[in-house]
């Protein structure tokens, strides 16, 4: 495993709006219309391409569809801007053109082409290029001279999308000094990755010091984070707290005023990715998130403005639980952000710049993959690393927050001569999988984490691997300074219906009798909700928060008792489905009222006797907030929405001391009573949200934050007159509330138990 840090850090230091251009409005330079001759020329030349890309298309028939319709509106003149060559090329497997499928779609090159991964060597003979063949005219740097202009702090008249760069260097600008580079495709991308890091770090000067003070000033020491059992002013881990409990001791925003939430700014995330899973930290009013893209951004929490980003390019490879590249969110300690992407690497960067401290791949690529926050305590950070179908084992590993050197790593599948490692039959735990693909929980108290492990592979069929399959589909306790196990809990054996049990768990005491309870409360992909010791890890209490029809129930130990199974040709149907009774979403706790709010999914699924034929979910379904008695497991009421055949996400929740439950589904944004379920405010969300949302204050108003499609959208309640710095809904061009549709109340419905 390499350790060297890689050059991989672009930095961009602005002060403008975070909005993005819209492509559309791109000055660019047409293509002239072609001569008779060429048009021949052209021609041969594109018959070719096509018998190319034809014969190229029997290796990837399941991808050839938009490959084929791209050519196809290239023939017919519709794509005037992108050469039949580059097209072919770029549609080649390892282009790094990660979002060229989406041509067909837009028909316009400048809003899919982007620039491929580069390695070091590779931006630094862009460098070289530059001064050899730009710099005589440009100046050092792109600042401008008297024989060409600036190509930075002023705005490009031919574009600035990387297409744009691409095809201004390439061609040349008829009637300028300005000549064609026929360079390779290669050192094309090479120069424009150079052009573009300039203009970005041009831009750092327009910061005012007192931005830039405070961004100097964000220091977040563990001492604090040990302390702080639930978010506050700021929300500084992924679940609010070690604890996880995702509850927010704010309370202006209560239930008698939540009605009148509105939007104070909005930041649209760049890229054309809609599934964006990522919940902010925010500090003294710094916020920080990250892109679909592994983009880190800092953000004036007050407004939306960009105030840094920290680009880290990759080519989405490999595969997992759900679409490919996802990620969730940064950790915090001291002055520094830690941010994890799909290509396995963990990076440290500066909270005040953004610059990178330290970068290592924590495993192959594209062999493992990272879609979760990180966890950061005392000197650690630690992230859980998980492996495509079918390719080694899952392990959770801590790395030194100063110098990025491994500490430990804890493997979820033992080896031979471990403990566990004979619940595997033959060499299956070679590619047993059992990721743990989520964010865990921190105990400071005692130094322990307790950590979600995914489902053993192949995922429905455990003929290869007969046996508990362990520690998949466990919580595992481990030394938070050692990876040490401790103990184990695990709530499917063998499992053949993918219950990845890498659900958040929740830490939770209460008082009984003057004797303090420490316990884990834990909602489960296979429709349990388990209460466990949490020193011992010995079962309390399971009970089903949805149907379900796999168990009969659990024994002492809370082990499953198994309903008989009948998988024949015509497969079984069971609940829930392979998605689960809840999946990644993370639930909440409100330790006033000792509730548990819980995203669900009611969905059942036919499933095949083999791993050669996918389970078949129903054609409709509904989603759900169920509230449970945190101790009993006892549904105390439910906001249940429509059945419905399509966009079955559900967000994670929100719990606040205003006595209010945030949470998402069905395109709708909405806040709930936490002691009935009542909906109090709701809003249409033009958009899909995967993401669990935030709360946080500033200048002494509470906001509350959610990604929503490609959007960051933060409300709170309208003020008599805005607060210092503050933008309100409608003013400034991030505060666009126009993509916010309201809906009647009365269309959740909340119905109470017991």
């Amino acid at each position: 495993m390499s350790t060297e840090p890689k050059s991989r850090d672009t930095v961009e230091r602005v002060r403008a709006p975070a909005i993005t251009a819209d492509p559309r409005r791109v000055s660019v330079t047409l293509t002239p219309r072609p001569t008779q001759g060429r048009r021949r020329g052209r021609l041969a030349g594109t018959l070719i391409g096509v018998i190319v890309l034809v014969c190229g298309g029997v290796l990837l028939l399941p991808k050839l569809g938009w490959r084929a319709r791209a050519v196809e509106l290239k023939l017919d003149g519709q794509l005037p801007d992108i050469g039949m060559g580059d097209l072919l090329s770029f549609m080649m497997p390892g282009s790094g053109q990660t979002d060229l499928a989406s041509l067909p779609g837009t028909r316009n090159p400048y809003v899919v082409i982007v620039v491929p991964p580069l390695s070091a060597a590779q931006k630094a003979a862009g460098v070289r290029l530059f001064a050899d063949q730009c710099a005589g005219c440009h100046g050092p740097n792109g600042i401008g001279s008297p024989s060409a202009p600036a190509l930075v702090r002023r705005t490009l008249s031919h574009g600035e999308t990387p297409w744009a760069l691409y095809r201004t260097i390439r061609y040349g600008v008829r009637g300028t000094a300005m000549p064609p580079h026929p360079l390779t495709r290669q050192a094309l991308w090479e120069l424009v990755s150079y052009v573009r890091s300039q203009r970005a770090l041009a831009v750092a000067p327009r910061m005012p010091a007192q931005v830039a003070a405070k961004l100097d000033a964000v220091d977040v020491p563990y001492e604090e984070l040990a302390r702080t059992a639930y978010a506050g002013d700021d929300w500084l881990t992924y679940g609010g707290s070690y604890a996880s409990n995702r509850f927010s001791t704010l309370s202006q925003i209560d239930t008698r005023n939540v009605a009148t939430l509105a939007l104070r700014w909005l930041y649209p995330f760049p890229g054309e990715r809609w599934r964006i899973e990522c919940s902010p930290l925010v500090r003294d009013g710094i916020m920080y998130v990250t892109g679909p893209g592994g983009q880190v951004m800092a953000l004036d929490a007050l407004t939306g403005e960009k105030l840094w980003q920290h680009d880290h390019p990759f080519k989405r490879m490999g595969g997992g639980e759900g679409p490919i590249g996802q990620n969730r969110g940064v950790a915090l300690l001291g002055n520094r952000v830690f941010a994890a992407t799909w290509d396995s690497t963990l990076t440290a960067l500066s909270a005040a710049t953004g610059k990178v401290l330290w970068e290592r791949r924590v495993g192959p690529y594209p062999g493992t993959w990272i879609s979760a926050a990180p966890l950061a305590f005392r000197n650690l950070v630690v992230v859980g690393v998980t492996t495509p179908p079918g390719e080694g084992r899952g392990y959770i590993a801590a790395y030194d927050v100063r110098t990025g050197k491994l500490r430990w790593r804890f493997m979820t599948i033992p080896g031979p001569g471990e403990p566990g490692h004979d619940t595997w039959a033959g060499d299956s735990w070679r590619v047993g999988g059992a990721g743990p693909w989520m964010t865990g929980s921190y105990d400071p108290a005692s130094d322990v984490l307790y950590w979600g492990v995914g489902g053993a592979r192949p995922d429905f069929d455990a003929s290869s691997r007969k046996g508990d399959d362990l520690y998949s589909d466990s919580l595992v306790a481990l030394r938070g300074s050692t990876g040490q196990l401790l103990w184990y809990f695990q709530s499917t054996p063998g499992d053949t219906h993918d219950w990845d049990a890498v659900q958040v768990p929740l830490i939770a005491d209460r008082t009984v009798d003057g004797h303090e309870e420490q316990r884990l409360l834990w909602a489960n992909r296979n429709g349990f909700y388990y209460v466990l010791d949490r020193g011992t890890g010995a079962f309390l209490r399971g009970v089903s928060f949805v149907h379900e029809s796999w168990a009969s129930g659990l024994t002492a130990r809370g082990r499953p008792i198994l309903m008989p199974a009948n998988r024949g040709v015509q497969g079984q149907v069971v609940y829930p489905s392979a998605i689960g009774a809840t999946n990644w979403w993370p639930p909440s706790y409100d330790p006033d009222l000792k509730l548990t709010f819980i995203p669900v999914l009611v969905q059942g699924m036919t499933f095949f006797p083999t791993h050669y034929s996918l389970p078949s979910p129903e054609l409709s379904f509904r989603t759900a907030v169920r509230a449970v008695d945190a101790y009993s497991g006892k549904v105390v009421w439910e906001h249940r929405e429509p059945r419905r055949t399509r966009d079955l996400a559900v967000s994670g929740m929100l719990s606040t001391r205003g006595g209010l439950v945030f949470a998402a589904a069905d395109n709708q944004f909405f806040a709930l009573d936490a002691r009935s379920g009542k909906t109090l405010w709701s809003v249409g969300t033009a958009g899909t949200t995967y993401a669990a949302p935030i709360s946080f204050a500033v200048s002494g108003r509470q906001f509350v934050s959610v990604v929503v499609g490609r959007s960051l959208l933060t409300f709170a309640l309208p003020p008599q007159t805005p607060a210092q710095g503050m933008k309100p809904a409608g003013a400034g061009s991030h505060a666009n509330a126009q993509t916010i549709r309201s809906r009647p109340l009365a269309t959740g419905r909340a119905h109470r138990s017991g």
